[in-house]
């Protein structure tokens, strides 16, 4: 049977043998709920379970999976063998990042019982490799709203606390009586878990919900006056909703004037809310390695002083006190307070505040990232279905308006670059004056987009004045924020063109994360520009069009473009990239039995093979002849073997009219494979490199798939073409 299939199998086919009384069932129920993590009663192999209890909604999404469902065998499918053979409490960590527990809960002389507790996440670090696993890796098929809708984060310490728990509710349960619910109720609540949960108060909703915290704050002790509550600003908030919550219960509770809260990128905090003084003069904050280690060193304590204005303010006034909000001992962010002499108990306050809404405040902003990167997927999409548009204005058009509503501005405008002129010309608008702008013209290096794609970096303004060096927007342009991102458009060390948005909606400033997104769709992005370029100048000047008009692929000149542009992406961002060489095998034979023409279809069928099993993000060329080559953008090696697998299969198992009469009883191909690396860093080296992979491929059989392995054969050196093609 396939491994694969078991666990939903088993599920379906083999019925709990035994009935859970009511009262364990409730007292599962609220020890689940009071610690805000995952239980599970099971009595042998898992699924199924006796009873569940808050389960985490990516546990319930691979285990229903037909697809995915064995990665949990290993780990909670084994859970109750892992409990009997410890006789006690055993941790693990499982293949998506979630640790979870498994301890007996039955007596000696009852039927052998285990419990499967927590399936949450201790680091932050964990939900995003599986977040990007999700968005772009081998879980793809999982993405729904769904799949976040009840993530749980906690720490090490809840979970050994929900042991100790569920170990002496077992042990008191004597037949699962009915004291049990009343001493689980009796016993002390947990600290605070961030978990997001909206299956229960709305089952039918399909957005994913915000994150929440389920237990009680903690009361205050001594005379330190207690922070305010984490769960009435995080409950059902976005996260800059909650910043500005968070910070209007410390102006509240503590009297406290000039406050700003601020998130971490590298060695700078950047503002998300500021009250106070903060509002006038934005704080900019940069730390050298030696002030981290300070701060860090201040979860401890309380705080460092720090000067707001900046590096170059040396005023006494600017000094302000810096709080950390920490993560696992990695510094998030930071709250900033301006006021003067703060007392001890109002640092003690502070410091415990940062220390409670650090961890909500995460959850909140890796699901509105999430939210974007799935924005950004449906971007993605929209965007491949433009770069084969052959009118060049409606495709201006429509990367501006698809930009546009990715990073929700309600202004923007994409400018393109014409050399012989050395200015920027405005193609597309969009929002209020749209008209004026597209008039605007600017010289290479003048103004933000002219200065922009001269240094060929992004910039993402947070408040326009605030300690910069970009000159003001006229004031007739009437915009209503002043924070915007400039992004530059470059290909292969080309100048294209440069998108601006501003104007963000419901006012917030952009940051860095929204420049990511541009990051994820600025390949496609660049490709549709190119490609809306070269059709411009095909229709003027009547050049050679950039497909392959058998195959509708790109075609060898365009690949190479192409590749050329990856690498340095890929050298700037060190980001991986893969590149793929694909031959048919005994292509030769084929066309000499069956005729050009049967040889054309061969050729096409295989192209529709690659377009079916390439993600939108890929670029598949016609080399040349029964050749194809796919550039694999952010790709890693082994990636790209899983990718060039599926290729192989596909085809294999296509239906070609006179495939049985092949050599090896099916149209197959070959497939060699090379990486971005030291010695694969120019568009020559990573085509030889493939092509070697290639040719082994040939060698060992053909019909599979060879990677290139360094060698020290000489970067320029070609392989024989009559080798290489004689299959």
């Amino acid at each position: 049977m396939d491994k694969a299939a078991r666990a939903p199998e088993r599920a379906a086919q083999q019925a709990p043998p035994i009935e859970v009384s009511p009262e364990w069932a409730a007292a599962q129920d609220a020890l689940a709920a009071d610690s805000g993590l995952a239980l599970l009663l099971v009595e042998g192999h898992q699924p199924p379970s006796l009873h569940i209890s808050n389960n985490n909604s990516i546990c319930r999404a691979f285990q229903t999976s037909p697809t995915h469902a064995h990665r949990c065998d290993p780990f909670c499918g084994e859970a109750f063998d892992r409990a009997m053979s410890a006789k006690g409490k055993t941790d693990y960590r499982c293949h998506a990042g979630l640790q979870c527990f498994a301890a007996p809960a039955s007596r000696e002389d009852e039927k052998p019982l285990a419990v499967i507790g927590g399936r949450a996440f201790l680091r932050s670090a964990d939900y995003r490799a599986l977040a990007e696993r999700i968005r772009t890796g081998d879980l793809t098929d999982l993405l729904s709203a769904e799949l976040f809708r009840n993530v749980v984060f906690a720490s090490q310490q809840d979970l050994d606390e929900l042991a100790s728990r569920v170990a002496e509710a077992a042990s008191v349960q004597l037949k699962f009586a009915p004291e049990l619910v009343e001493k689980v109720k009796s016993k002390p609540k947990s600290d605070e878990k961030v978990k997001t949960d909206s299956s229960k108060s709305a089952p039918d909703k399909t957005s994913v919900e915000s994150a929440e915290t389920h237990a009680d704050a903690a009361e205050p002790q001594g005379e330190v006056q207690a922070a305010p509550r984490v769960r009435n600003f995080t409950s059902g908030s976005t996260f800059s909703e909650a910043c500005a919550a968070a910070v209007n219960s410390l102006q509240s509770a503590h009297g406290l004037k000039s406050l700003a809260l601020m998130f971490r990128s590298d060695d700078q905090f950047h503002p998300l809310c500021v009250t106070g003084n903060f509002k006038t003069k934005p704080p900019r904050i940069t730390l050298r390695a030696n002030e981290i280690k300070l701060l860090q060193a201040a979860t401890h304590r309380d705080s460092i002083a720090v000067p707001a204005g900046g590096r170059t303010s040396s005023k006494h006034e600017d000094a302000a006190e810096l709080f950390p909000l920490v993560i696992n001992e990695e510094i998030k962010g930071a709250l900033l307070v301006g006021d003067k002499n703060l007392s001890d108990e109002q640092r003690q306050a502070l410091s415990a505040f940062c220390r409670e809404i650090a961890m909500p405040l995460e959850m909140l902003r890796l699901r509105e990232e999430l939210e974007r990167r799935m924005r950004a997927a449906t971007h993605l999409q929209a965007f491949n279905e433009i770069v084969n548009t052959a009118q060049p204005d409606d495709a201006y058009a429509s990367i501006l308006r698809h930009s546009t509503d990715l990073l929700r501005a309600e202004r923007s405008s994409l400018l393109l670059y014409d050399e012989r002129a050395n200015e920027l010309s405005v193609k597309a608008a969009v929002g209020p004056r749209a008209d004026v702008t597209r008039e605007t013209r600017m010289r290479l290096g003048e103004g933000v987009a002219g200065s922009v794609l001269r240094e060929g970096r992004p910039v993402v303004v947070h408040e326009v004045g605030a300690g910069n060096s970009w000159h003001p927007a006229p004031a007739e342009r009437s915009y209503k924020t002043s924070s915007f991102i400039s992004y530059p458009i470059i290909i292969g060390g080309r100048k294209v063109g440069v998108l601006n948005m501003t104007d963000k909606v419901g006012g917030g400033a952009y940051d860095e994360y929204d420049l990511g997104l541009l990051e994820i769709i600025a390949p496609q992005m660049a490709l549709a520009i190119d490609r809306a370029e070269w059709h411009q100048k095909a229709t003027q000047f009547q050049l050679l069009s950039i497909t392959d008009p058998l195959t509708g692929l790109l075609n060898r000149r365009y690949l190479e473009e192409r590749l050329s542009e990856e690498l340095e992406r890929s050298k700037r961002q060190r980001f991986p990239m893969s590149f793929l060489m694909m031959d048919i095998d005994d292509f030769k034979n084929y066309n000499d039995q069956h005729g050009h023409q049967a040889g054309d279809l061969a050729l096409e069928m295989t192209a529709q093979c690659l377009k079916t099993a390439l993600r939108s993000a890929d670029v598949a060329a016609r080399y040349g002849g029964e050749e194809f080559s796919i550039l694999l953008p952010q790709t890693s090696l082994s990636e790209a073997r899983v990718i060039a697998e599926r290729i192989r299969r596909r085809v294999e198992r296509t239906h070609y009219p006179q495939g049985k009469e092949q050599p090896l009883g099916a149209v197959t191909v070959s497939i060699g494979i090379s990486a971005f690396g030291p010695q694969t860093d120019t568009p020559a080296s990573v085509i030889y490199a493939a092509d070697q992979a290639l040719y082994i491929a040939k060698s060992r059989g053909k019909n599979c798939v060879e990677a290139f392995e360094p060698t020290n054969t000489p970067e320029g050196e070609q392989l024989p073409g009559a080798e290489r093609n004689a299959g």
